[in-house]
């Protein structure tokens, strides 16, 4: 509440007048949605669309991140937003020397990341919104959806921290459930399209790990696991909606709503390094619609824990 007081006197006491200038990086096209959730968010408390600028160049490749975030920095803006762990470390680096404070919407695992000293303290004038580690209780869920899984396939990104973090606690969570995974280094589409175009015969399931790579191509997985009933599942809500089989995840509008409360307390005149890393939350989410379509069957009791989306948002191949 102290925090919402600052920001109302802030309002109302017309330093608002002047134009804020917040420059955001990007490299996952699927993180527009909180980028989407984040301008909404400060609307909400108030702040006049007409008085903010966003340099936003849009989702980026990996190797043009660095460019732009000196580009970014040069520009002098008022805050900083960061889409995507590669992002933050990008921005991070280039904003040395400076005040810049930078707020991450989302880091998977920001202390691992360097980019804070710990979630309570962050310090570095840095702070955002993390998710954690969800893989493990996300196969649990679908163990309980589907008990005769046997053989995962996990594509990833070996070079972002994101994915590997994720995959590490995966493999252990496997383990202890007799469940194989079938790991493949994954670092671009055209390496995903050809793993997608010799799917071994004994996957059960194809598990998106925390990566922005390969949550971006969420299509065309649809489009090759669904001839052949493999479900799939997904770190996010809307990757559910566009027709994966079910997540343990977060809805990364609200996540960007969230990061904006802490935003908004930095233009405040909070420092940002003072304000603690908040976790977004997580859900059960089920497609009955994907679930009709691989012929599964689920259970009343788990559908009495999830939220359920009943027919599939058409996605766009990026």
């Amino acid at each position: 509440m102290a925090a919402i007081a600052a920001i109302a006197a802030y309002l109302m006491g017309g330093l608002w007048e002047r134009h804020i200038l917040i420059a955001v990086i990007n490299h996952a096209p699927i993180a527009d949605a909180s980028f989407a959730g984040f301008k909404r968010g400060l609307e909400d408390l108030g702040y006049n669309p007409s008085r903010v600028s966003y340099a936003y160049a849009g989702p980026l490749p990996v190797g043009a991140l660095e460019a732009e975030a000196r580009r970014l920095v040069a520009l002098k803006p008022d805050l900083l937003l960061s889409l995507s762990s590669p992002a933050a470390k990008a921005i991070l680096a280039a904003r040395q020397g400076t005040t810049m404070p930078l707020v991450f919407a989302p880091a998977s695992d920001p202390v691992a990341a360097g980019l804070v000293d710990t979630l309570s303290h962050p310090g570095r004038n840095a702070t955002g919104v993390t998710f954690g580690i969800q893989e493990p209780v996300r196969l649990q869920w679908l163990k309980t959806v589907m008990p005769s899984i046997r053989t995962l396939l996990v594509p990833y990104n070996p070079d972002d921290i994101s994915p590997k973090a994720s995959v590490e606690k995966l493999k252990k969570a496997a383990d202890d459930m007799g469940i194989r995974l079938d790991l493949r280094h994954t670092r671009n589409a055209e390496e995903l399209e050809a793993l997608l175009a010799a799917i071994p015969q004994d996957i059960d399931a194809v598990f998106v790990p925390v990566d922005a790579l390969i949550a971006s191509q969420l299509p065309r997985i649809i489009k090759a696991t669904m001839p052949r009933r493999i479900p799939v599942t997904v770190p996010t809500r809307a990757e559910v909606a566009g027709g994966a089989l079910m997540s343990y995840g977060l809805d990364l509008r609200d996540l960007g709503r969230q990061a904006a409360r802490l935003a908004a307390q930095i233009l405040a005149g909070a420092s940002a390094g003072d304000l603690p890393v908040e976790t977004a939350e997580f859900h059960l989410i089920i497609n009955m619609d994907t679930a009709r379509k691989l012929n599964l069957t689920i259970d009343d009791h788990l559908l009495r824990q999830a939220e359920i989306i009943r027919v599939t948002e058409a996605a766009s191949v990026p």
